[in-house]
Order: structure tokens, then sequence, then C-alpha cells
């Protein structure tokens, strides 16, 4: 049984994390910031994996997909600390959504994970953006103002549409996805 359930496990992670990768993909049509960042659904199936399979699993799933994007040459980085506060650490943390309580309102939950995982993601962005990418500010601009201007404008959007669509296709998934 417990050899079922993980083949089980392994087959969901590769196959949220193949989800991952479409998505990114798809969403490749929309403009992008000059050094990376976009609007995308592809942190959805992240967030889904952890609120359908666990909080382990959709670290793993955070974590190979990056490692998917480096392999497939879909990553835009600027060197190692690129890689680690704008592909591991932002993408993998995502995968903890399912960490943090949601509040029931009534009929409605909040999805807290989802938001602080976010927020967690835009942290880190947000370093790498004033610590590695300072010398793309204008010139007379707080390079903290830069960067925070910089990667709000893709992150919040980012975390609306996928809070919206995970709203949307959770409660439907539930139902019948289970290790």
């Amino acid at each position: 049984m417990k050899n079922s359930k993980s083949v089980k496990a392994i087959a969901f992670i590769a196959m949220f994390a193949a989800l991952h990768i479409i998505l990114e993909i798809a969403f490749d049509f929309l403009p992008s910031q000059p050094q990376g960042g976009n609007i995308s659904l592809s942190l959805l199936p992240i967030l889904l994996a952890s609120y359908l399979i666990g909080v382990k699993e959709g670290l793993c799933v955070g974590l190979i997909s990056t490692l998917l994007q480096f392999v497939l040459g879909l990553a835009k980085f600027y060197g190692p600390w690129s890689v680690v506060l704008d592909y591991l650490i932002p993408i993998t943390i995502v995968g903890a959504a399912a960490f943090f309580k949601n509040i029931k309102m009534g009929q409605y939950t909040l999805y807290t994970g989802i938001i602080v995982t976010m927020v967690l993601k835009f942290a880190s962005h947000f370093a790498s953006g004033a610590w590695l990418f300072a010398e793309y500010a204008p010139e007379g601009i707080n390079v903290y103002y830069y960067s925070l201007t910089y990667n709000i404008v893709y992150c919040l959007p980012t975390l609306i549409i996928c809070y919206i669509a995970f709203v949307i296709i959770y409660p439907r998934l539930k139902k019948s996805i289970r290790l």
C-alpha cells in the first residue's frame, strides 16, 4: 500500500511540474520585463500540488519546475545569485502554500498560503532587483524603489490571476485527486 502511494505521488509531482512548464511556455506570448519576470498562471500547478498532495510534494514540484526551466532553456538569469533569488527560492517556496492555515469566512475560504508564499516570492525578486540589478535603476532613483516598482508590476497580477484560478479549480480537483 505504501509503495503504490509513493508511485502515485511521483506521478502527480511529474504531472504538476509538466503543467508548470506548459503554462510557462503558453504565457510566453505576454510581454515580459527587460531583465525577466512576466505575468503568468504557471505557478498555479505548484499551488495546486501543495494543497492537493501535500507541502513536501508541492516543494518538490517547485524545485523540479525550476530545474526544468534551466534544462529547457526557459530561464533568464544573470549569475549564481540570480539563479537562487529569481528561481530556486521564489518558485520552490510557492510549493509551501498549504503549510499556512486557511481562514474560513462563512461559506468562503481565504487561502492565506497562496498570499503568504506569493509575498515571499515577491520578496525574493525584490531582493534580487535591489542587490543584483541596481545598475539598471535610472540615475537618481533609489534602487529599492526601482526594485519594488519593477517587480510589483508582474508579481501582483500573477498573484491575483493565480488566486482566482485556484479558487475556481481547486474545489473541483480536491474531490478527485488524493494520495
